[in-house]
């Protein structure tokens, strides 16, 4: 018998939208410490799952990037501390990235100010439930489609470096919250293989977040881990938010802006950080989204000639964060619009637009709530 529940995982899982929301994850994962060897198997850049989000003409992110990939610009390529330390990120000469991928401050916000760095415990675990739920539906069109997909994991730091911290990861549970009867229980057999499971990643003292390194298991290989590693990827920017590396204070705001240009297609994301409240233990930051991809050729089997597509995408996001743990709760939304045009035999233009709204939500598994409707 044919399995449905990986089609119910796929068209559950926005989490390859999810990518822009607080920065994505780019291609240079910050600088790992020269003495830890790898250990892992690398969780491929390529994967694109998500039923909603076709991946012809531009996957990923409803066609911001044309390879499949993630928005480029995200936190894991973004300005590396100058910390130093062994080989660490932001060693000077280590090869940083340019001056567009940095976080800019605008407003240095009251004083006192100060360089705001995370300081992890070394093995004092912190578990967390992150629930990301999606609607997606045609403008004018029937009721959207929703979904939604929960994952409990805890996260241990294990190598403390003043430059950067190696975080390993366990998965503890994977739900479909939304899938019920028949497909629950089905989902759920298939769903518990991937309990636990483990990786790594580094996050640096300023909250940049690396790619996540699965260790070499036979799950890697079976079905549904594609989207079982990629959700997991981009859960992990939900954990903190980053800071820039000079001093700031109560209402400081910084932003990273990324405008690229690949293979003809323009894709530009600005992600914009304000530093609510802080005091020594924490305090509360919250992030505003934008994201277009102005209008270009769109190509797709069955598709005519003369189609063409927009992105547009705006959403906004309150971390309550601690400097020495994992945020402790991350809530928010983001409304991503996608335009079609397409010519007919007779030049008449006719659009489709698609418009998916997500809400994110990263907690203590304790007295967590269900997933709010969208």
């Amino acid at each position: 018998m044919k399995s449905h529940v990986l089609p119910v995982i796929r068209r559950a899982l926005p989490v390859v939208v999810a990518s822009v929301l607080l920065g994505g994850c780019g291609k240079d994962p910050p600088k790992k410490p020269v003495d830890e060897p790898k250990k892992t198997t690398p969780v491929p850049s390529d994967m694109v799952f998500n039923d909603f989000v076709p991946s012809g003409g531009g996957g990923g992110i409803v066609g911001v990037k044309t390879d499949g990939g993630m928005l480029e610009g995200g936190m894991a390529s973004a300005e590396q501390p100058s910390d130093g330390g062994a080989g660490g990120a932001g060693e000077p000469g280590a090869g940083g990235p340019d001056d567009a991928m940095k976080l800019h401050v605008t407003e240095a916000g009251a004083e006192p100010r100060a360089a705001r760095k995370y300081a992890f415990v070394a093995n004092r675990a912190d578990k967390r439930l992150i629930t990301v739920r999606q609607s997606a539906g045609r403008e004018g069109g029937g009721p959207a489609q929703e979904a939604s997909f929960a994952v409990t994991a805890d996260f241990v730091p294990k190598k403390v470096l003043p430059a950067a911290t190696k975080f390993e990861l366990k998965v503890l549970n994977v739900d479909l919250p939304d899938v019920q009867g028949a497909q629950k229980a089905q989902a759920q057999a298939q769903l518990k293989a991937f309990a636990g499971l483990t990786g790594a990643f580094d996050i640096t003292s300023r909250g940049e977040i690396g790619e996540v390194d699965f260790k070499a298991d036979e799950r890697m290989n079976g079905p549904g881990a594609d989207v079982i590693v990629q959700s997991l990827q981009q859960a992990l920017e939900l954990l903190v938010p980053p800071f820039p590396a000079e001093p700031i204070g109560v209402g400081a705001k910084w932003e990273r802006k990324v405008e690229r240009k690949e293979r003809g297609q323009e894709n530009a994301a600005k992600h914009s950080f304000t530093l609510k409240e802080v005091s020594a233990e924490g305090g509360v930051v919250t992030a505003d989204v934008e994201v277009s991809v102005p209008k270009h050729p769109f190509q797709q089997r069955g598709v005519p000639p003369g189609a063409t597509e927009e992105v547009k995408g705006k959403g906004s996001y309150t971390y309550a964060f601690k400097f020495d743990h994992l945020s402790t709760k991350v809530e928010g939304d983001m409304t991503i619009t996608r335009k079609i045009e397409l010519v007919d035999p007779k030049g008449v233009k006719q659009s489709d637009v698609t418009v998916i709204k997500l809400k994110n939500r990263l907690e203590s598994p304790g007295g967590a709530a269900p997933a709010p409707k969208l």
